[in-house]
């Protein structure tokens, strides 16, 4: 299987197969990596995240679904998608040359991000993953990982797997070993959990915000709750939570069509603005960051409920969208273009039709 050929199936996935599944775990995978003692201090350290200035907070949550959505969602090989890794290279090389991120770190945020929604599709979507799309999802999250400078050397084959699928059975069971030993307790993993999950729910209306917050930590387990301190939620909120997404597979499998293309979800926009170059957000999150104006995303029925909770909309969200290159904290626009052009270079000998597990010849 092509590079292009996995991302293909992995974005018919994300927009149009179950782009619920894609949406929701891509949250909850990120917040499973604030259980760890080694993230958490680094994430907090930055004041960008675990911070009680929201603003600043969601500008960061943003910033990294940009990048996010740039790498995954555009086509590999594709200037926005180098751009998107190539940025995201330079923001963490100084924390990995000062050794405050560890490679096996990385791995684990490339795990939960790739799989968390396999995870939550085999559990709770109307029908599981094929082989052919679990090789997809593997092989493009593998050759991902080798642009972000991620090493593999702690799997047992290193390089010697036949197909994505193979690489994906290492990874999960590697990750296993990996959340036994660091998932642990920490003041950092509390402070940044908490604030994260207040964030989530800001806009959620007051009364449910216990609930949802409770069914959060449900969906994470206790392991995930004991190192984020959080309290143990009721159980009747398993049982909410395992109703509702029960029922809303039994409908999604008998009583709904397959959605049309037309109805697709993307997270990111096709193009740039023909004027100035730049990229809107195809979806926001509290804030409207990115967003043009006017627009449904912006002005929709959402955007009205979120901001009828209290959400703040004073400051300036930036509707003229963004340039990857800008991506990141507001110290860092500007920096680092030399540094990308490097790595945009090197990236660029990769080919997108060729089978990332292929052996050079």
């Amino acid at each position: 299987m092509t590079l292009q050929e996995a991302y293909e199936i992995q974005k018919w996935l994300t927009e149009q197969e179950f782009p619920t599944a894609f949406h929701a775990s891509l949250f909850l995978a990120l917040l499973k990596t604030y259980a760890i003692p080694s993230i958490s201090r680094v994430l907090i350290e930055t004041g960008l995240l675990g911070s009680s200035d929201i603003v600043k907070t969601s500008k960061r949550a943003a910033d990294t679904s940009a990048l996010m959505g740039n790498m995954v969602m555009a086509p590999p090989g594709s200037t926005r998608a180098l751009e998107a890794v190539a940025r995201t290279n330079f923001l963490h090389r100084g924390y990995i040359r000062a050794g405050k991120i560890t490679n096996d770190d990385m791995l684990y945020t490339l795990y939960v991000l790739a799989f968390d929604a396999v995870l939550w599709i085999e559990r709770y979507e109307w029908r599981g993953l094929t082989d052919m799309e679990l090789c997809a999802v593997g092989t493009f999250w593998k050759a991902l990982g080798e642009d972000l400078g991620i090493s593999y050397r702690d799997l047992p084959h290193e390089r010697g797997w036949s197909d994505g699928l193979a690489w994906a059975e290492e990874m999960h069971a590697w990750s296993r070993k990996y959340v036994d030993r660091c998932v642990i307790p920490s003041d950092s993993n509390e402070k940044l959990a908490g604030q994260s999950l207040d964030l989530i729910f800001s806009s959620t209306p007051r009364p449910f915000r216990a609930m949802f917050r409770g069914m959060a930590c449900t969906y994470l387990g206790p392991k995930f709750q004991t190192a984020m301190r959080l309290p143990t939620p009721p159980a009747h909120y398993a049982i909410i939570l395992e109703s509702v997404l029960a029922l809303r597979k039994f409908l999604l499998r008998n009583f709904f069509l397959p959605r049309p293309y037309l109805f697709r979800c993307p997270r990111i926009t096709d193009q740039p603005d023909p004027a100035t170059g730049r990229y809107y957000a195809a979806r926001w999150f509290l804030h409207p960051w990115y967003t043009k104006r006017p627009s449904l995303e912006r002005w929709g029925p959402l955007a009205w409920m979120a901001w009828a909770q209290g959400v703040e909309t004073k400051p300036a969200f930036r509707p003229e969208g963004y340039l990857v290159r800008e991506l990141g904290p507001t110290s860092k626009v500007g920096k680092g273009n030399e540094d990308m052009d490097r790595t945009i270079e090197a990236l660029k000998i990769n080919d997108p039709k060729r089978c990332p597990f292929a052996p050079l010849s």
